[in-house]
């Protein structure tokens, strides 16, 4: 796709959004009898206008969204409160509905869109705390290793033979690591292995290279990868279960029994008392899976004795471990209260181990069909001590993320859900940028302007209308968050006056309330300036 139709697409989506919502100022305006003076496609100089009615229908020269002007919005005149169709002169819920109608359009194009796309089938908006659950269920399928997105002209990279979807898995003979993300723009020298399709490939880039070609970065563009946590095993005793399977020292855990692994007490809690334990586990750029036979014990220990029950007056004490009832082996606690129910007219003989002593009672149930005790799972983990685990990050690119479809009634509900999580993600992104830039004055590498908003849009063309659609959903919601917040110049600035007014009975005088907002538009621009700034930089910089 070419940069000159990705512009077009650019300017009638950013177009379309604030439209739309100029439109809801524009609706909710005639609604309340406020006079609308003019109604612009795209931003002065006009082109053209045709007036109908009382209002002023405008084209004009700048491509970008339009505009809506009421009767008497800012004009400083005290007269102009005194005129019923004026802005300033409507009541205090009017202006309410005017400032939030603009706002509430975006919400309302943001949950089309998504219904749209999630009733045709679209990849979901994840949050970061929503990434294990979507790992773990397959919605989203790493691999690891860092996949190439794109391979910069005349870099090393494409000097050795390294293409787009290329798959680096090892460099210099171990699995690349988060050292390999903060060396990758400055030391790039070394032995690749690469994964293409089946193809297994090696790449060297030497020191000679980076001298003659006089580059200092390997040159390629990385897809969405990130250092991805999972459990590494330190230690493997070569005489114990673990190592006689097959399992090594080094061997990252992916998954145990088909459910993923991040965490090491994650892994405790899927392998208590299973076996045999089936491992997937990464070695040296490969996936491998290892069926483990374990010994395991499972045992129900006496966590408490009530007073005066059957089993107090027989004699049986807190942490008595209990081996058997009537013969059968007790490795289950539903179990054993299953069967004391069961049996609970006859006497019961228990087997039962105090302090390494086993010892015997005989037992008869109350009339509740219970002895009286509060039982426990014992596990013994002795068969796990081969073994000693701890948390790494693994360098990993998302393959793939499954799209979610929905019948239309659904998908209306999922959209509404997902434009809930999103807006909180954007108002506490929007406060971490605002709070950094104070802080720091630089814009965080996730904050984009108009100009890499341009250039997200021709990424999302290119994968096609869907994501261009859930693309230009979520610039919509970002729109309307950004504008609800309480700032100066923005519409949510203007509903915190009026609120205000609504609170203590009388409004701020038009010409404190408009200097404080012409501040706000100019910090506004000030911001605008600063990450449009920010964009071309790292345009330039091929970031």
């Amino acid at each position: 796709m070419t940069y000159v139709v990705t512009a077009i697409i650019f300017i009638v989506i950013f177009s379309l959004l604030i439209l739309i919502h100029e439109f809801g100022h524009f609706w909710a305006a005639k609604r309340s009898g406020i006079k609308v003076e003019e109604f612009g496609l795209g931003l002065p100089p006009r082109i053209w206008g045709k007036k109908k009615g009382e209002t002023l229908y405008s084209f004009n020269w700048i491509p970008f969204g339009g505009f809506v002007r009421l009767f008497g919005e800012d004009s400083y005149d005290p007269s102009i409160l005194k005129k019923k169709r004026s802005f300033a002169a409507a009541s205090a819920r009017n202006r309410f509905k005017v400032a939030i109608a603009g706002v509430f359009m975006n919400f309302f194009l943001a949950w089309l869109l998504l219904t749209v796309g999630f009733s045709i089938g679209m990849k979901p908006l994840i949050a970061p705390d929503e990434v294990f659950d979507y790992v773990s269920s397959g919605h989203v399928q790493l691999v690891e290793g860092i996949k190439i997105k794109d391979v910069v002209s005349d870099s090393l990279a494409q000097y050795v033979g390294m293409k787009k979807d290329d798959l680096i898995y090892l460099l210099n003979g171990k699995n690349v690591g988060e050292e390999f993300l903060m060396r990758v723009e400055t030391n790039p020298v070394g032995v690749y292995k690469v994964k293409r399709g089946e193809e297994i490939l090696s790449y060297e880039v030497t020191n000679e290279m980076v001298e003659k070609t006089g580059l200092k970065s390997l040159g390629i563009v990385l897809g969405d990868t990130t250092a991805f946590p999972r459990v590494e095993i330190f230690k493997v005793d070569p005489n114990g279960a673990h190592y006689n399977y097959g399992i090594r020292d080094g061997d990252i855990i992916l998954s145990v029994n088909g459910n993923q692994v991040f965490q090491v007490d994650q892994f405790e809690s899927l392998v208590r008392g299973v076996s045999p334990l089936e491992y997937e586990i990464y070695r040296n750029g490969e996936r491998q899976k290892v069926i483990v036979e374990v010994s395991q014990t499972r045992n129900v220990i006496v966590s408490d004795v009530l007073a005066q029950s059957p089993a107090a007056k027989a004699g049986i004490l807190p942490r008595d471990v209990i081996l058997s009832v009537n013969g059968v082996n007790a490795t289950d606690t539903p179990q054993l209260i299953k069967y004391v129910e069961e049996h609970a007219t006859e006497t019961i003989a228990y087997a039962v181990e105090r302090d390494g002593v086993k010892l015997f009672f005989e037992i008869k149930p109350g009339e509740d069909k219970k002895i009286g005790v509060l039982l426990g799972e014992l596990m013994n983990y002795k068969s796990l001590q081969d073994m000693s685990l701890y948390n790494v990050n693994v360098v990993s690119s998302v393959a793939e993320i499954k799209d979610e479809k929905y019948p239309v009634y659904q998908a209306a509900y999922k959209s509404f859900t997902e434009m809930v999580k999103v807006s909180k993600l954007t108002a506490s992104a929007f406060g971490s940028f605002v709070s950094s830039f104070v802080t720091s004055g630089e814009v965080p590498d996730g904050v984009s302007g108009p100009v890499g908003i341009a250039r997200m849009t021709h990424t999302f063309a290119q994968e096609g209308m869907i994501s261009l659609i859930r693309f230009m959903a979520i610039l919509s919601l970002s729109l309307a968050v950004i504008n609800i917040l309480p700032f100066p110049g923005l519409d949510g600035g203007r509903i915190l006056f009026i609120v205000g007014e609504f609170i203590f009975g009388r409004r701020v005088s038009r010409k404190i309330e408009s200097r404080i907002h012409v501040l706000g538009y100019f910090l506004i621009l000030l911001l605008i300036f600063v990450i449009t700034y920010s964009d071309i930089v790292r345009l330039i910089k091929g970031v």
